[in-house]
C-alpha cells in the first residue's frame, strides 16, 4: 500500500513541476512581448494594405498596388492552443495584390514557368471579399521558386498564383524573406 502511494506522490510531483517549468517559459515569452521594444504580434483577422513590405519580399513580381494581406504566426493561431511558443516561429503571409496591367499575361506565356490551372486553396476569411470569383488562377512550381528565390531556406515556402482576367497577384507563404 505504501508503494502506491509513493507511485501516486511522484506523478503529481511530476505534473506540479512540468506546470511549473511551463508557467515559467510562458511568463518569460510574456515579459519579452510586453516591453515596449518588442513588437506586438501582428493580427490574424486585421487586413493590412501598406505595400511596401510586400515589394521587399515578392520585388520580383513586378510593381505591386491595392495589397490586401495578413501576417501572422500561424502556430499561434487558434482557439484553445496550449503549450509554450515555438522556438522558431512560422510566420503566414496571405494576400491579394494587383500587377500592372498585361504583366501577369507575359509571365503566364514564359514557357521557363509552365504555369497549370491551380485555384488557391482556404482563403482566410478576413480576404475572400477581395478575391474575386470569376478569376482564372494559374500555378507555377518554377515562379514559386523564382519569388521565393533559389535557396528559400528550410521554414519557407509558398505558393503564387496568377491571374490573368484581372492582372493580381495572389500568395500564401510562410516566413518570406
Amino acid at each position: 500500500m505504501s508503494r502506491s502511494f509513493e507511485v501516486s506522490r511522484r506523478a503529481w510531483l511530476s505534473t506540479v513541476g512540468a506546470a511549473g517549468a511551463l508557467a515559467v517559459v510562458c511568463g518569460g515569452v510574456y515579459a519579452i512581448s510586453d516591453t515596449p521594444e518588442a513588437e506586438p504580434l501582428p493580427d490574424h483577422k486585421k487586413v493590412r494594405t501598406d505595400v511596401e513590405p510586400l515589394r521587399k519580399v515578392f520585388g520580383e513580381a513586378g510593381r505591386l498596388s491595392e495589397p490586401r494581406w495578413l501576417l501572422y504566426d500561424r502556430d499561434a493561431v487558434g482557439e484553445g492552443r496550449l503549450g509554450p511558443p515555438r522556438p522558431d516561429p512560422r510566420y503566414r503571409a496571405v494576400g491579394i495584390v494587383r500587377l500592372p496591367a498585361g504583366s501577369t499575361a507575359k509571365v503566364l506565356r514564359d514557357p521557363a514557368y509552365s504555369f497549370t490551372p491551380a485555384a488557391p486553396a482556404s482563403v482566410p476569411q478576413p480576404l475572400r471579399e477581395f478575391v474575386p470569383g470569376q478569376a482564372r488562377w494559374m500555378s507555377s512550381k518554377s515562379y514559386d521558386t523564382h519569388l521565393l528565390g533559389p535557396e528559400p531556406g528550410e521554414l519557407t515556402s509558398g505558393r503564387f498564383f496568377l491571374d490573368a482576367t484581372g492582372d493580381r497577384l495572389y500568395f500564401d507563404t510562410v516566413n518570406p524573406t
